[in-house]
């Protein structure tokens, strides 16, 4: 790597945090989460020195500031500050020069172009006050809040005393929550040592770019942001304490909220207290219900995180599958509890309602409310005639994540979930602080599988005594938020990329014909992956604050692999019931003479009195046309 591409890489390296580009195909928006920050240029006169590739250092660091200010987001808070443009070095023009600090663009949102002109026109020749720069920084940014420094030089302090470090540790004891981080360019022991100095007093980071991989490093380190989480403000429909009166769920809403109670129940007793709802049906149905915590997130808690969860449908007739994805060791992220009907008739919901019941059990969050989001997903009149043979649980196919990686805007649930893109063109990467989970959905038809693969690049979070786990968590879901796949755990240490995805392809005979690997595997359409950062220790569970938090950094590639193959049917739903999975029309669109069929059984359920009203509707369209049509004649004639 030249020298000007390690400058380059220091600058964006200060970016790296402002910068929130998501992947091209994400949903929805996120509040800016990057804190304000205020970067200072080393624009002294060592910037000068033509060993940056054939170029000064400050011209490489001005070539570099253009490409980082390309990443930075509209509402990222950056302001600008540069020393050493007003005097020369020389030592009759030290006084001035160690007053000599210019803000060249104060903190704003929105002021990219205006940066860049600033920029341009600065020209290295003075001395290197750092102290007086640190000051001025820190007076940009708001009184309170995570705050951010980012300090870049090439050398020493030139204008001491009083100290810079002095300076440092003055500045950050003012507000705790101020950093001041800082890089090093090419520079020797001793500026190296005070640098360090500077960022241990100011409570952040130094950050030593002498070669590709330090570099990397650094770009990772200086992402430091508060935490990105998810909030449910579903209607709530509480569970009853009583088993002969549960909470009834009107039949026109399938996802609602609900607390779950803190039972006292011991994590190895499965018959504990329970809460219960009643789900009404219609003959033909199938249900699949999943119920998901959406606890604040944590960490530590390797005392305190036992957890246990599970779905019971009260009528075992009912009972075609149930599923918990329980860490009953460590409750951070998402906590799921499912379960699948079997096909409502005479034996399960002949009185017209599904019972089901969600227990709790262990001693994380001891005494509190868990809220939960629950989904209710309807599959109505199903043929499988056309549907093949399920296959058997396989190896999930290798894939390699591409070197072609884009920065990605997570979503923090289902709904804002971000598309990924086809993982055999290009990848994402994204940085994840402790607590955090974040959310992907990739496309699947019928006849194909989830197949991804994960990378780690470690964490900048310093590793405390009793630390125990500290790794992300993979977990795959179908569109009826059910898992999809047993949950994956990878450390941060590991060097290589981790593949997962599906145990075999998607076909909705899983239910009745699949193996217990395979069951799951019954829905098409959107896969959603989550990534948890899971982060125990041997202490009391931590709630995450809105501080600053320090990141990890993954990089993620996902295919929907195989050939699609026909789906099941399902008759049209009800006019009061909520939106059906099984109101969709079947996967596999490529065959002209499947969606015929497709199309003609589901129209066997429309009735003759539907068709009728429609085609009186044709033929009176047909007759306002045809008059007009001879009406125009005629008038043309005349």
């Amino acid at each position: 790597m030249t020298h000007g591409k390690v400058w380059a890489s220091v600058v964006m390296a200060v970016g790296l945090g402002l910068t929130s580009a998501p992947i091209a195909m994400a949903q929805g928006s996120q509040e800016n989460t990057v804190p304000p920050t205020m970067v200072i240029l080393d624009a002294s006169g060592s910037m000068e020195q033509a060993d940056a590739g054939g170029k000064s250092r400050m011209d490489a660091a001005k070539e570099a500031t253009h490409t980082f200010l390309d990443g930075v987001s509209d509402d990222s808070e950056l302001g600008f500050i540069t020393y050493g443009t007003g005097t020369s070095n020389a030592p009759e023009e030290r006084e001035a020069g160690c007053k000599d600090v210019t803000t060249l663009a104060p903190l704003a949102s929105g002021q990219v172009d205006d940066i860049r002109g600033e920029v341009d026109d600065i020209e290295a020749s003075g001395y290197t006050p750092m102290g007086p720069a640190l000051r001025q920084a820190a007076d940009a940014l708001p009184d309170e809040g995570a705050r951010n420094v980012v300090l870049v030089s090439d050398g020493l302090d030139t204008c001491a005393p009083p100290p810079v470090c002095d300076v440092a540790k003055e500045l950050h004891e003012q507000g705790i929550d101020l950093i001041i981080n800082t890089v090093g360019f090419l520079v020797d022991d001793e500026a190296r040592t005070e640098l360090e100095c500077i960022a241990e007093a100011g409570g952040g980071r130094y950050l030593d770019a002498n070669d590709a991989d330090s570099l990397a490093e650094s770009m990772r380190v200086l992402h430091t942001r508060s935490i990105n989480a998810y909030e449910t403000d579903l209607e709530e429909y509480e569970g009853s304490d009583s088993e002969t009166t549960p909470t009834e769920i009107p039949a026109d809403v399938d996802t609602f909220s609900s607390p779950l109670h803190y039972s006292g129940a011991a994590l190895n007793n499965i018959n504990g207290d329970a809460q219960y709802w009643r789900v009404p049906v219609e003959e033909g149905e199938r249900l699949a219900i999943s119920a998901l915590t959406v606890q604040p997130p944590s960490f530590g808690g390797l005392t305190d995180n036992r957890y246990g969860m599970s779905l019971k449908f009260e009528d075992t007739s009912c009972w075609a599958d149930t599923w918990s994805q329980v860490d009953s060791n460590s409750a951070q992220g998402t906590q799921t509890a499912a379960g699948i009907t079997k096909v409502t008739g005479e034996d399960c919901g002949a009185d017209g309602y599904v019972d089901f019941s969600i227990s709790r059990r262990g001693n994380f969050l001891e005494g509190q409310d868990i809220p939960l989001e629950l989904k209710i997903t309807r599959f109505a009149g199903e043929d499988t005639s056309d549907v093949p043979d399920p296959e058997e649980e396989s190896e999930v196919p290798e894939i390699e994540i591409p070197d072609d990686t884009v920065t990605a805007q997570p979503g923090t649930w289902f709904d804002d979930a971000a598309e990924l893109p086809d993982g055999n063109e290009q990848g994402i990467s994204a940085d994840i602080v402790p607590g955090e989970t974040h959310f992907y959905k990739v496309p699947v038809e019928y006849g194909q599988r989830l197949a991804a693969a994960i990378a780690t690049e470690g964490t900048d979070v310093e590793g405390g005594r009793g630390i125990s786990v500290d790794r992300l968590d993979i977990k795959v879901y179908n569109e009826a938020r059910q898992p999809a796949m047993n949950s994956e755990g990878i450390t941060l240490e590991t060097e290589s990329s981790t593949t997962f995805g599906h145990a075999a392809p998607l076909n909705y005979r899983n239910i009745e014909d699949g193996t217990v690997a395979t069951r799951m595997l019954f829905q098409d359409g959107a896969q959603y992956i989550s990534v948890n950062y899971n982060r125990l220790s041997n202490s009391d569970n931590e709630e995450v604050g809105d501080g600053e938090q320090h990141t990890a950094r993954y990089s993620l590639a996902a295919v929907a692999e195989g050939e699609p193959q026909p789906g099941p049917t399902f008759r049209e739903k009800s006019s009061d019931s909520p939106d059906a999975a099984g109101a969709k029309e079947p996967s596999d669109s490529s065959d002209p003479a499947t969606e015929s069929v497709d199309a003609a059984a589901s129209s066997e359920g429309m009735g003759v009195t539907t068709w009728a009203l429609i085609t009186l509707a044709v033929l009176v369209i047909a007759g306002i046309v045809g008059g007009f049509m001879a009406k125009t004649r005629k008038t043309g004639t005349k």
